[in-house]
């Protein structure tokens, strides 16, 4: 009988965190954006994106119902940035913005894009992003005008692909992925910091070429982000059989693991006043149901987000509306 009183007390402190932590995450008023993967007769690659209130979670809207290839990888306030091939060839990419309801899509640019994370500096209205600008060039980092959808290089290097970049708070500073176009025995993608300029390009990770991981396909270092409020870089790397969220200071030091869960957590975002962070997590391989999961960054709370009437959900972005 003590052993039953335990667990119901238990259960009650467990249902009053999770309620807690639901109340202040709407007193906060934030939404989730992410990527679904949902192939039908028209298009068997065709990728949505879903809105999730807390609210109402588990349940979430289709925003774009389109047989396109659509993909996410950035939110500002009510605005939702996402990399698209609809009006041309299959997975050629453009950058496109619509409404947190799904409405007021605008083809933002005529750059045609990578398939990589980018971000955003409001207050020059800037994305930095990963471009292909011509068939043979690719990977190389391009700053986007938003207001006029003009872009220039900010970096020109074709030897090298620049991928998955990343303002820092102030703007001043932009961390990305880089990598040897020809693979180099050896030599992995790491994380690298420059200057807003283009100068002080330096190298921030290191991946450990003993670990198992390094033999395979899995990620070395990707799908960045900057913490909001605290000083330091967030990124994903697999590390034996698994891949996990990493952290590193801009100046190289404090790498550290942040996730720990035993299960593949990949694509990440923070809240943007830090409190919270959300990401994807894989389950295992019997379902192969990916879930997206909400993490109080102070208690280290967790709870699932989503259901399982669509196994794949990756890449959670937080907006506002």
């Amino acid at each position: 009988m003590r052993s039953l009183s335990y667990s119901f007390a238990a259960f009650f402190i467990a249902l009053s965190c999770t309620a807690k932590q639901s109340d202040s995450v709407r007193e906060e008023g934030y939404f989730i954006a992410y990527n679904t993967f949902e192939p039908d007769s028209i298009a068997k690659d065709n990728w949505e994106i879903h809105l999730l209130s807390l609210d109402s979670a588990p349940a979430s809207k289709n925003l774009t119902k389109h047989p396109d290839v659509a993909w996410t990888y950035l939110a500002h306030r009510d605005k939702i940035y996402f990399i698209s091939d609809r009006d041309t060839a299959y997975r050629n990419f453009f950058l496109y913005e619509m409404s947190a309801e799904g409405t007021a899509v605008k083809k933002l640019s005529g750059l045609r894009l990578e398939d990589s994370w980018m971000d955003l500096d409001p207050k020059t209205n800037e994305m930095v992003v990963s471009a292909r600008p011509t068939p043979t060039i690719r990977y190389q980092l391009f700053l986007i005008d938003l207001d006029d959808g003009s872009f220039k290089p900010l970096i020109s290097d074709s030897l090298h692909h620049f991928q998955d970049p990343a303002f820092s708070p102030d703007g001043l500073q932009i961390a990305f992925v880089k990598s040897p176009k020809a693979k180099v025995e050896g030599i992995f993608p790491e994380v690298f910091l420059i200057n807003r300029d283009g100068s002080g390009e330096r190298q921030l990770t290191h991946f450990p070429a003993e670990d198992p991981a390094a033999l395979s396909h899995g990620y070395k270092a990707g799908a960045l982000k900057w913490h909001p409020t605290e000083n330091f870089i967030s990124y994903a790397s697999s590390r034996g059989d698994h891949t996990f969220i990493f952290a590193v200071s801009p100046d190289g030091s404090n790498g550290r693991q942040l996730s720990n869960s035993g299960k593949d957590e990949v694509y990440h975002d923070w809240s943007p006043d830090g409190k919270w962070l959300v990401f994807d997590q894989f389950q295992d391989t019997i379902t192969n149901q990916y879930h997206i999961v909400l993490m109080n960054w102070e208690s280290k709370e967790q709870r699932i987000l989503t259901d399982t009437l669509i196994r794949t959900q990756l890449a959670p972005v937080f907006l506002t509306k």
